[in-house]
């Protein structure tokens, strides 16, 4: 089974190299990296040429991460979907361990592993407990940890492109309500940095306004007759 990873990545140079490189020094590589540079001020592109022999990179103007994953997944030629953010870091068996579960049970659409979560040492020692989670080991079902068949994402569709970056909590409701088969494996896959410029930390009525609108698309497709 061939594996696409498709990345978002926005002023994101800080942690963009650790982040690209967890996903290629995978134990079983992707077969093809695609990375969406949206709009970026900073020196995200310049980190992501220093892999253009090893990953596809696209850019464009700031359009916000659905935008930029539907673009990515457009581009991609796998029988697999798997995503990447850009601060975040892979275990080095991610691949491995859940393309094993995926192809163990031709009846199973996605698997989703364990995020722990931790403090991006670069964070100054007075606010490192403001950013301490409450709860290290995140269980749910999250974008960065799911390995999906691309026959199942395509039965359930694109993300939602006017909810800007909580894209992935209307797709799952959505994916919910068309049937997908799921199972989570019991061990941890991704590592989620925790940092000064997390998203949800400096945009936080955003957000949470997103959310909002993510959980009332799911409420009224529920509601909405099959």
């Amino acid at each position: 089974m061939r594996v696409s990873v498709v990345m978002s990545a926005f002023n994101a140079e800080a942690y963009l190299a650790e982040a690209v490189e967890s996903v290629l020094g995978q134990s079983r590589p992707p077969d093809e990296f695609v990375i969406v540079d949206d709009g970026s001020t900073d020196k995200t592109r310049e980190v992501l040429d220093r892999y253009r022999a090893r990953i596809i990179c696209l850019s464009q103007p700031n359009r916000g991460q659905t935008f930029a994953l539907n673009r990515a997944i457009a581009r991609t030629t796998g029988d697999a979907l798997a995503f990447q953010d850009a601060d975040d870091i892979w275990c080095e068996k991610k691949l491995e361990h859940q393309l094993t579960a995926l192809e163990a049970d031709t009846a199973m659409d996605a698997v989703f592993g364990l995020v722990r979560q931790f403090v991006s040492p670069d964070v100054p020692a007075s606010r490192r407990a403001a950013l301490a989670p409450v709860s290290e080991i995140l269980r749910g079902e999250s974008k960065v940890a799911m390995l999906v068949r691309r026959a199942a994402f395509d039965r359930v569709g694109a993300f939602d492109e006017t909810i800007r970056a909580a894209g992935m909590i209307e797709w799952l409701g959505r994916a919910k309500l068309r049937g997908l088969r799921g199972t989570v494996l019991d061990e941890i896959v991704v590592l989620r940095r925790l940092h000064l410029n997390n998203g949800g930390r400096i945009n936080a009525k955003a957000q949470d306004d997103e959310t909002l609108a993510a959980l009332k698309h799911v409420i009224e497709a529920r509601r909405s007759p099959r």
